[in-house]
């Protein structure tokens, strides 16, 4: 994350409060402050019994400020993500750094052009999101072109990554995942509530199998395509929400296996009256069990929201070379107004059968358990807590690389967060 001093800072802060508005335009500054405390007692994989769990406080703080006009819009969020105790009480160095600086400019009526750091989120937010449950988020450098009429959306957008500011071709050490990335996204309404969209995505991946002389000068890329699709029916005349999801993976990984991938999802959702709506549904990720055959048929994921599916534990966040399937149920509560109440029950199992000291163990990864509550305090802040629990297996373990036998914790988790968002000026 690139690095800014608060004197900046404040200089763009106060050059912004000098525009003269008119009513063609609008200046906003804004802000989040969003501090969340955590127990951590075999988060992410089991924790060992003669580990003491862990307790800390995380902080993700941000200053953003917008101009609007008729034919462009320019935004630019200011960042500082930290572990509480991770910097000095009393410390010189900067650590704010830009989340997002974009601009947007309309080319023709309904045409736009954006340009500049900026998040990315499609549908149901499974290949790119823009997380809030992430302290960091998820942000790219970016060129989009944007394309809407009546209910067709298409977006086309163009990413490039390198290491430093470079005078020829260069190995790229993969900062983020990819070197190059192209997508087209497309959506239209088919009526009112029913909504189908697709997504093709080329990445292009490094070739990290090449063995790099002293001077290197030349660089492989392979090229991996994710391509799929979302339906999506949710009309408020009608009790019943539908979203069926699916993605399908080719082309080669980086160290050149062909890649035959799959995830599929649906998720269905009752309302049974105002205050209480329930929900079941099912994901499936490919897996592969076999390794040497230069065909890599689990799924790859890319820059989702991973806290929001597969369980709050994130024991599957980067799935198992075996595949995931996850078959969920639960309910959500509007008690009123300020205050809503969520639970839901996860089932866990691996695509392919799970194989150690050469016995087939099955493909049970076992259960999780999640609860969250949240409560508006005002206008601008809420507060929300969570806790959650797994149930393990011997498969759980062995695929966090844990011994089967081994002294386990009760693996939970719990949290609070605080998020106050205020607004400045507009």
């Amino acid at each position: 994350m690139h690095t800014i001093s608060f004197k900046k800072v404040n200089t763009v802060v106060i050059l912004l409060l000098c525009i003269s508005t008119t009513k063609s335009q609008t200046v906003a500054l804004d802000g989040e402050i969003r501090p969340r405390m955590e127990y951590r007692d075999g988060l992410s994989k089991p924790l060992l019994n003669a580990n003491d769990p862990a307790v800390i406080g995380i902080q993700r703080t941000r200053l953003n400020l917008l101009f609007k006009s008729a034919v462009m819009s320019s935004y630019i969020s200011f960042q500082d993500a930290r572990t509480f105790g991770q910097t000095p009480n009393a410390s010189d160095v900067a650590t704010t750094g830009i989340y997002e600086a974009w601009s947007e400019m309309l080319l023709l009526p309904g045409t736009a052009f954006k340009i500049g750091r900026q998040a990315l989120s499609y549908d149901d937010r499974r290949l790119f999101s823009s997380p809030k449950w992430s302290n960091t988020g998820t942000s790219h450098d970016a060129a989009l072109l944007k394309f809407g009429i009546n209910d067709l959306q298409a977006h086309l957008g163009v990413l490039y990554n390198n290491n430093t500011a470079i005078y020829q071709e260069t190995y790229y050490t993969t900062v983020t995942k990819y070197r190059y990335m192209g997508f087209v996204w497309l959506s239209k309404n088919i009526m009112n509530g029913l909504n189908i969209s697709a997504i093709g995505v080329d990445e292009g991946v490094q070739d990290t199998m090449v063995i790099k002389p002293k001077n290197y000068k030349k660089v492989g890329m392979n090229h991996a395509y994710t391509y799929g699709g979302n339906l999506n029916l949710d009309l408020d005349s009608m009790p019943v929400t539908a979203m069926v999801t699916a993605y399908f993976q080719s082309g080669e990984s980086g160290i050149g296996s062909k890649m035959k991938g799959k995830m599929l999802a649906i998720k269905l959702g009752y309302k049974i009256a105002d205050f209480l709506t329930v929900s079941a549904g099912a994901d499936y990720l490919s897996g592969d069990d076999n390794n040497s055959d230069g065909i890599q048929n689990s799924f790859k994921k890319l820059y989702g929201a991973d806290h929001y599916f597969n369980g709050s534990m994130e024991y599957w966040k980067t799935p198992i070379n075996e595949g995931l399937r996850d078959y969920y149920s639960g309910f959500t509560s509007k008690i009123n107004s300020n205050l809503n109440f969520e639970a839901s029950f996860h089932l866990f199992e691996s695509d392919k059968d799970q194989t150690y000291n050469k016995v087939n163990n099955g493909r049970s990864l076992g259960s999780e358990i999640d609860l969250l509550v949240n409560y508006k305090l005002n206008e601008w802040s809420s507060v929300e807590g969570g806790w959650s629990k797994y149930f393990t297996v011997a498969n759980t373990l062995a695929s966090k690389a844990i011994a089967t036998n081994a002294d386990i914790s009760n693996p939970q988790w719990a949290y609070l967060m605080f998020t106050i968002k205020p607004s400045f000026l507009k």
